[in-house]
């Protein structure tokens, strides 16, 4: 695994010796703030979730930690039993530590800095990182990073899922990736310490949906004001400017990305979720296709797909299916958003339910496409606030 905050050593005020990394192991940034006591690490899930968070995540069998971006060096508040076996060490020997301590001298520091970014930039990310074990033997591991976000746009904690993987594991897919099935006990050798030069697909999805399923359990346990939420589907996710203007949109909506493969969705709205029956967690990173069935009008597809293509606005009706396969007629309205550049980075897409309408888009009904419009004018008008790479989460400013 690597580091939620890949920094430098932090010395241990008892013994004044390194807590992260080995002998020889370069630092990367200073510590700045004494570790957090006990008391506030345990505060750190019992102020965010349920009583019954602690049980929920202990009966995920992947490999994971949970770190606080809010208290001193980004410390892990919760380490599952996978990610112990894992890394050879006793939970008391985890918890409160920044997960910098499984570097080792051979860990690279690009890879690091990718890590480090990421974090900087409140940002999902997988990398491929050698990491050391608590007996010194080092294991390549597939590490997906994250950030779980209050409704306030602030990241209440990050979930780092480990995958161990081996050379052999590199080409060739495997259904379950576990500390069994990978040879990272005992004398390393030269095989183990060598860089897999691919990683197969099937692996990288496993890794994502383990992270999808812990992101899933937090939110569902939430009991910060507002709720929380996670974009660990996507690749990149939006900034939190943009993130507050589309939380007070209070319309079905969804915002997908263009530059992402498949155009996935990277926003969807309480009540979108509440219209299709999907969690959030269900929805991002997928494409808005999934809400298609099978007498979903193949020439409404044809007119959104062919709409995109052009970069265009378009309006149709048609019959969507929820979560629970119950259909019902979509007045849908897409429309491109263009960033400060005049490109298109953002499709956002309007639903409104009109199954009950005797005569689609009369009276009431034009006045909620009228708010579909409306919607769709703030979120241009947001996005195009934003420079650049600003349409996404950039470093924090002092």
């Amino acid at each position: 695994m690597s580091q939620l905050l890949p920094a430098a050593s932090v010395m241990d005020p008892e013994n004044n010796s390194p807590l992260g990394g080995r002998s020889g192991h370069s630092s990367f940034l200073p510590s700045r703030r004494s570790p957090p006591n006990l008391e506030a690490l345990v505060e750190s899930l019992s102020r965010s979730y349920t009583s019954q968070i602690g049980t929920a995540l202990s009966h995920h069998e992947y490999n994971f930690v949970l770190s606080d971006p809010r208290l001193p060096d980004n410390p892990i508040v919760f380490a599952s039993e996978g990610f112990l076996r894992m890394t050879g060490y006793e939970r008391h020997q985890v918890i409160g530590r920044n997960c910098r301590f499984l570097q080792g001298p051979d860990t690279d520091r690009g890879t690091v800095a990718e890590i480090r970014d990421a974090i900087r930039e409140e940002r999902a990310c997988q990398v491929r990182i050698l990491n050391y074990s608590k007996e010194g033997t080092p294991f390549w591991n597939l590490f997906h990073l994250a950030p779980v976000f209050a409704s306030d746009g602030r990241v209440v904690h990050y979930v780092g899922v480990q995958t161990p993987i081996a050379n052999e594991l590199a080409s060739v897919g495997t259904e379950s990736c576990t500390v069994e099935d990978t040879p990272f006990r005992g004398e390393a050798s030269e095989e183990d310490e060598a860089e897999p030069t691919t990683i197969d697909e099937a692996v990288k999805q496993k890794a994502a949906l383990a992270v999808q399923r812990v992101t899933g359990e937090l939110t569902q346990s939430s009991r910060v004001a507002g709720g929380l939420f996670s974009d660990c589907a996507a690749n990149g996710v939006v900034s939190s400017s943009l993130m507050l203007s589309l939380t007070r949109i209070q319309q079905s909506l969804v915002l997908a990305d263009i530059s992402l493969p498949d155009t996935p969705i990277v926003h969807a709205s309480d009540v979108f979720c509440e219209l299709t029956g999907y969690s959030r967690e269900e929805v991002l990173g997928r494409n808005c296709r999934f809400l298609q069935g099978p007498d979903t009008d193949p020439d409404a597809v044809r007119e959104i797909r062919e709409a995109i293509e052009a970069e265009k606005p378009c309006t149709v009706r048609i019959l969507n299916y929820r979560k629970d396969n119950t259909p019902f007629w979509n007045h849908l309205h897409i429309a491109p958003v263009r960033g400060a550049n005049g490109k298109v980075a953002y499709y956002v897409g309007v639903q409104l339910d009109v199954s009950t309408a005797e005569v689609p888009m009369r009276g009431d009904s034009l006045v909620a496409h009228a708010k579909q419009l409306s919607a769709v004018g703030v979120v241009r008008v947001a996005v195009r606030s934003l420079q650049g790479s600003g349409l996404r989460r950039t470093p924090s400013q002092s």
